[in-house]
């Protein structure tokens, strides 16, 4: 693979023009301080492959142009995946359902369900019409309150439905609407309810033919069961007889009459009248004025109403009774393929290991309080639902929360590894096309703890592994630049450092300091590179500081390398020389020279090379130790009193501007305001100090150093 990229005026990206070859190494690294490439780069690849032509955001007039080619074709979002540093509203879940399918499954499972499917959407059309439900499937669900499938629900109630002698005249939505309206009614005239029901228990208790026991109670139903039972009246023709009471009943239509006359009792007496007239008054609610009706027609309706949801059930059961006949070829159907469909269910969720490889590698590599599981296997794999991720979040106690709940719990550094877990699954998906794809990693490591960033590099080590894979990683971290140099074994050749220069141009220069920078400066000095010299004064310094303390002559000598002292002006390279020797067991400059013009010569050198290596650590530590050196001598110059020099004992730059900062013009006092923000860090170098150094512009530094000249022969 070769990825050509030719860019200008892109996000801050003047210009820039690349081939970046595959051919021998799957991978490419890029160390750039923050602010100059690797983003502006990121969102120009990925303008390309959403359909978006990339631009200036800031110089919008700026003439725009992003010719990108894989092959010399056009990228498209199935061979280049942009990875940015964080995306808190990324979400992989259409990736994880595109890997986790299994095809072979899905077809059996369609085939199956192909004829089943056809009859219970013709048992809902009729459902919906009889019900006026908008979802009655949904409806059915919420009813039997069951995590079972639509066919196992029927199948099981079957018997209940095949059995069921009630029927409703009205309409479903008008007692059990959408909105709970009548439920909400009922909820809050409880009281009215339960006086009415009670009164109606008082009344039924007193009726020669209606019961109310301690074992049950002898109703309606009962009585219609009953009645059901004689209706033929053979019973009767038997020459049996009923008696009730001290009545002798030799008919069904007798029993009838009998029931009838009793209901008619209960119903028409004047307290429980009274009772539901009560009930009735407090209907002032204009979406209730169907449900009045209801109660109006039927006031024993309200005995059914103290139990909202078991009424609601009944009413539905007697609603599915009138097309039982389908109902029943449907489950039939259903019962003959269940053994099929709960072997396939069986093979879907064998079909884990997918994912739950890549579950377990995030669960055990990477340090985050939570660990995480897909919620619904069965459906990604046979239903093409779109996965839910499930977690469970820990903190000595266990508890499973989603994926909302648990952002609000984590922080940034635990967000960001919940992101990459989105990525891992992202990649993965792209795997399993077992075509070459283009990762770009834009700052992937940012933000992490160690732990957690030594779990990405070894994930990216797996990437390098697949042939199907090819990356550009960029990053501003120096240590993850390091360690990903050496661990992955990426070649010299494919390691870069970025530059830009005053045109806005993006340059990959070799990328230096995979090893100890220290070594290198090392190394150069013996080979008598002064700017090498010079920069491991501030290293050795340092070495001295935390082996002898500050109080040690050598220290002290070397100090004066690197502020104006007494001593400044007239040491020679060769006493730091020795000192140097005598720390790194090298030799490194004999010469007389004084160290302080040494330190200006080669300050001057870099601005005068037209060729300079922008990279090079050495260039940014000398014109740092120059600038700093010049800029105290300009500010000792405008001291009022001169025993203030001698009174500094510590950050004697800082110092020095202070004392001076009353005598000098705003001008003055930018530039030197520059100089303690710029130099500062660069001079204190120490092995976890070369960020700072790196991420500083060379141009800048030479642009400060030149500012300085200006105000010393000023």
């Amino acid at each position: 693979m070769k990825l050509q990229v030719n860019i200008q005026n892109c996000y801050g990206i003047g210009k820039f023009d690349k081939e970046f070859d595959f051919s021998n190494e799957n991978m490419f690294l890029i160390y750039a301080q923050n602010g100059i490439f690797k983003t502006s780069f990121a969102k120009t690849l990925k303008d390309i492959i959403d359909g978006k032509t990339p631009k200036d955001n800031i110089f919008n007039k700026r003439m725009s142009n992003a010719n990108i080619k894989i092959d010399n074709n056009n990228p498209t979002k199935d061979n280049l995946l942009v990875i940015n540093s964080f995306d808190e509203d990324f979400n992989s879940a259409e990736s994880v359902t595109t890997f986790m399918a299994s095809k072979e499954l899905k077809k059996e499972y369609d085939n199956i369900f192909k004829s089943l499917e056809k009859e219970k959407s013709e048992l809902i059309k009729k459902l919906k019409k009889r019900t006026g439900s908008s979802d009655c499937e949904k409806e059915l669900m919420q009813i039997f309150n069951s995590e079972n499938t639509f066919y196992e629900i029927l199948s099981n109630y079957f018997n209940e439905i095949a059995e069921s002698k009630e029927k409703y005249d009205f309409e479903y939505h008008d007692i059990f609407d959408d909105k709970k309206v009548v439920k909400d009614f009922l909820d809050k005239n409880i009281e009215l309810l339960d006086e009415y029901i009670n009164k109606y228990n008082e009344l039924l208790s007193k009726s020669i033919l209606f019961k109310n026991m301690d074992g049950g109670s002898f109703g309606t139903n009962q009585v219609d069961n009953l009645t059901e039972a004689l209706k033929d009246d053979a019973f009767f023709k038997a020459n049996h007889t009923i008696k009730i009471g001290e009545e002798i009943i030799t008919s069904n239509k007798e029993l009838k009459d009998l029931a009838q006359s009793e209901i008619n009792r209960i119903i028409n007496n004047k307290e429980l009248l009274d009772k539901f007239t009560k009930i009735e008054k407090q209907i002032k609610n204009i979406a209730l004025r169907k449900f009045k009706d209801i109660i109006q027609r039927d006031n024993l309706l309200l005995l059914n109403l103290k139990d909202y949801e078991g009424f609601r059930k009944k009413v539905f059961i007697s609603f599915l009774k009138e097309f039982e006949n389908d109902i029943k070829l449907l489950v039939d159907n259903y019962k003959n393929q269940k053994e099929a469909i709960s072997n396939i269910i069986a093979e879907a969720k064998k079909e884990q290991e997918k994912w739950k490889n890549i579950v377990d590698l995030f669960n055990s590599r990477f340090f985050v309080p939570f660990t995480v599981s897909i919620s619904n296997q069965e459906e990604v794999i046979l239903k093409e639902e779109v996965a839910q991720f499930s977690f469970e979040f820990y903190d000595g106690d266990k508890m499973e929360i989603d994926t909302e709940q648990l952002k609000q719990n984590l922080s940034m550094g635990e967000k960001k590894a919940l992101y990459i877990l989105q990525i891992i699954f992202e990649i993965e998906a792209k795997r399993e096309k077992n075509q070459d794809v283009l990762l770009i990693f834009d700052d992937v490591a940012d933000s992490f703890d160690y732990r957690n960033k030594y779990a990405i590099i070894e994930y990216i080590n797996d990437i390098k592994e697949s042939n199907n894979f090819k990356s550009i990683i960029m990053t501003h971290n120096f240590d993850f630049y390091r360690t990903l140099g050496s661990r992955l074994c990426i070649s010299r050749e494919n390691i870069f450092m970025v530059s830009k220069n005053e045109e806005r141009e993006i340059k990959l220069e070799r990328g230096e300091y995979l090893k100890a920078v220290i070594n290198d400066l090392k190394k150069k000095s013996e080979n008598s590179d002064i700017k090498a010299f010079i920069s491991l004064i501030p290293f050795v310094r340092n070495l001295i500081e935390y082996t002898k303390g500050e109080n040690d002559n050598d220290y002290i000598m070397l100090t004066n390398c690197l502020h104006i002292k007494n001593d400044t002006n007239t040491l020679q390279a060769i006493c730091i020389n020795n000192i140097i020797k005598s720390i790194l067991n090298i030799q490194s400059n004999n010469s007389q020279n004084l160290i302080k013009d040494m330190i200006y010569n080669e300050a001057q050198n870099i601005l005068n090379d037209n060729n300079l290596n922008p990279i090079y650590i050495e260039n940014k530590i000398v014109l740092s130790i120059s600038i700093r050196l010049k800029a105290e001598e300009f500010m000792i110059k405008k001291l009022i009193n001169n025993n203030i020099l001698n009174e500094i004992k510590n950050n004697q730059t800082r110092e020095l501007f202070k004392a001076v900062e009353n005598n000098i013009s705003y001008e003055e006092k930018i530039i030197l305001q520059k100089v303690l923000m710029m130099t500062s860090e660069n001079i204190h170098i120490n092995s976890f100090m070369y960020e700072p150094i790196l991420d500083t512009s060379v141009e800048h530094l030479k642009a400060l150093h030149e500012e300085i000249n200006k105000l010393l022969i000023s």
